[in-house]
């Protein structure tokens, strides 16, 4: 039966309460760092089931930054990806002469899905350098690096895997580093999260179309995964669409607002909808009947029930994913090569 919410992102996976958090026994830290707030998460073998993510370590990084074009704050990002990419090389005790292999995953012709191959793009390959003039190049400053897209099988007609696979054999990578866009459950996780993990990827499996996993347990070297969600679906958007209407008409009714003029004639201007704080469920139910009083999970079943029989599921992305992508590119790109190379600053 196919999953009723499509998601990437381990901290969606785990909207559950604080008891069963700890029933679990779930590793949680949080913390803010250069206005980002970064997610911790450690998920263990036996956890692997319960929460439908492979066991590893999963950093969040979540900043607004991204969709803003703060310049300060985009730099900061970089430098917050390189430092993490760091602490997974020092957990792995990865050399800084060992040879790196960093894959693009996605389609470079559809706009969301070319984070991967972009990224690939701008990143500083220099195994070339060391193979054929090692006299030319500081091996203190810099590491050997080599980079790859390996395209999408609609197009090669080869599983991705596949070809990560051959490449290895041949190459001998010590590290694999994974570049990919994601998908999300919510509206406002869009290019604003950068999930990084080594728990490895599979390519696809957020939006139902999953293909076969890259990670340690099947390259046999340590996989270290970045992602950004670029799209949601449907059933995403009309859920979180009605809950905005709710909270929306919940503020307008604290604000005395009549009743029956709850649209304003002017724009009211952005407000920070989740934290109103939801009318008695009387009101709700008066308002909206049942929908009013279903948990945010419950919405989903309904609309996906309603959406999935006529084919209307579809996965959508911002109007802004042109330069979302450019300015994604240029922080996942240059976060990498930071850690990769000493002498890249």
């Amino acid at each position: 039966m196919e999953k009723t919410v499509r998601t990437d992102l381990i901290i969606e996976n785990l909207e559950i309460t604080e008891a069963e958090i700890q029933k679990n026994d779930i590793k949680i830290k949080e913390y803010t760092e250069d206005e980002m707030k970064i997610t911790e998460v450690l998920i263990t073998k036996d956890q692997e089931k319960i929460f439908g993510k492979k066991s590893g370590t999963y950093i969040t990084i979540d900043t607004t930054a991204i969709v803003e074009n703060d310049h300060e704050a985009l730099l900061k990002i970089q430098k917050q990806i390189a430092k993490q990419l760091s602490l997974f090389f020092q957990k792995y005790k990865i050399n800084y002469d060992a040879l790196g292999l960093i894959v693009g995953l996605g389609n470079d012709n559809v706009t969301p899905d070319a984070l991967g191959p972009s990224v690939v793009e701008n990143i500083f390959v220099t195994k070339h350098l060391f193979d054929l003039h090692p006299e030319e190049i500081d091996s203190k400053g810099f590491r050997p690096v080599c980079a790859v897209a390996p395209g999408v099988m609609g197009n090669t007609g080869i599983e991705t895997a596949e070809i990560v696979n051959s490449i290895i054999k041949d190459v001998k990578p010590n590290f694999v580093i994974v570049v990919d866009a994601l998908a999300a459950r919510a509206l406002n996780r869009v290019n604003k999260t950068i999930q990084i993990s080594d728990a490895g990827i599979s390519p696809g499996s957020g939006v139902g179309n999953k293909r076969k996993e890259i990670s340690k347990d099947t390259i046999d070297v340590p996989v270290i995964s970045i992602g950004v969600p670029t799209v949601v679906d449907a059933v995403t958007i009309t859920s979180d669409a009605i809950d905005m209407l709710i909270r929306h008409l919940s503020y307008s009714l604290k604000n005395d607002r009549p009743s029956n003029n709850l649209v304003p004639t002017a724009l009211s201007g952005k407000k920070d909808l989740s934290r109103v704080e939801l009318p008695s469920e009387e009101i709700l139910r008066k308002l909206f009947g049942e929908i009013g009083t279903m948990s945010n999970e419950e919405k989903h079943k309904l609309i996906f029930e309603v959406l999935m029989p006529q084919g209307l599921n579809y996965m959508v992305t911002t109007k802004e994913i042109d330069t979302n992508i450019k300015d994604l590119t240029h922080i996942v790109s240059r976060g990498i090569n930071l850690a990769l190379h000493k002498n890249i600053s």
